[in-house]
């Protein structure tokens, strides 16, 4: 299963490889005593490609953590990885909709914002970050996703499953609880290998590979590069049929049931 996974992160690296051909290359720039490679011209295409490249990259060292047993340190990455899909959905939802918002002129002069005015003054030059709120970034995702799911009920799914998995980031005690067990019971600080926790994250980073290989999809018809979007396009079935991921339900059946298991408040 890992070997097959890491094949298709493999898979998709080479794909973003030719999304790279789509921009002229980064080139150096210097700024005080500092040098790095900069892309000249900035756009909200650049944005959800670089996004997407991040998104593999965080994977591929889930990957790793995952084969190594840290699944408390996958859980992190997981949610990076959330929030870089979202972002990205937040994006695409201007390509063949409305004009961008001033949330996504926000966004965008905060993404491509430097660190620092003054590289060599990095303590009296950081700047200040006008972060767009992520409940917005939600909303936008319930928009795209209003076919398929109540707006509102995908807005609460995603807020939901954010709060979660902040815990792993932040080490809450529910979390950090979750090291402690198996026989004889303790606290496992050099990962999880050989407890049925390894089985249950190899699953949700399933689930995170899926929503990279859908996202890069949307990214690639972004850049209007056709032959990349059937690649990929042809990836993602591969990968349903392979490991029977696709539901049998629809999003709105899902959330109807888990809203019917939810305990009565008296």
């Amino acid at each position: 299963m890992d070997d097959y996974l890491q094949s298709v992160l493999a898979r998709l690296e080479q794909e973003y490889s030719f999304m790279a051909d789509a921009f002229d290359p980064p080139v150096m720039v210097t700024q005080g005593s500092a040098s790095w490679f900069r892309y000249r011209k900035q756009s909200d295409s650049l944005l959800c490609f670089l996004k997407g490249v991040k998104l593999v990259s965080t994977l591929n060292a889930a990957l790793v953590l995952l084969r190594h047993g840290y699944v408390q340190e996958v859980g992190a990455l997981g949610r990076m990885a959330d929030d870089f899909f979202n972002e990205i959905m937040f994006f695409i939802q201007t390509a063949d909709g409305p004009a961008p918002t001033r949330d996504h002129e926000r966004f965008f002069t905060e993404f491509f914002q430097e660190e620092f005015e003054d590289p060599d003054d990095p303590l009296g030059s950081s700047k200040n970050r006008d972060n767009v709120p992520r409940r917005k970034i939600f909303a936008a995702f319930g928009q795209l996703a209003k076919e398929h799911l109540n707006p509102s009920d995908a807005q609460n799914t995603l807020t939901t499953i954010h709060r979660t998995f902040s815990g792993y980031v932040h080490g809450a005690y529910p979390h950090i609880m979750e090291l402690f067990g198996n026989q004889p019971s303790r606290f496992h600080m050099t990962g999880m290998l050989g407890t049925t926790r390894i089985s249950e994250w190899r699953q949700q980073f399933v689930i995170y590979l899926y929503r990279a290989i859908m996202a890069s999809v949307f990214v690639s018809r972004k850049l209007g590069l056709q032959n990349v979007e059937q690649n990929i396009l042809a990836l993602l079935v591969e990968f349903e049929t392979k490991l029977d991921i696709r539901p049998n339900e629809t999003a709105e059946e899902i959330i109807r049931k888990v809203k019917k298991s939810r305990p009565t408040s008296y």
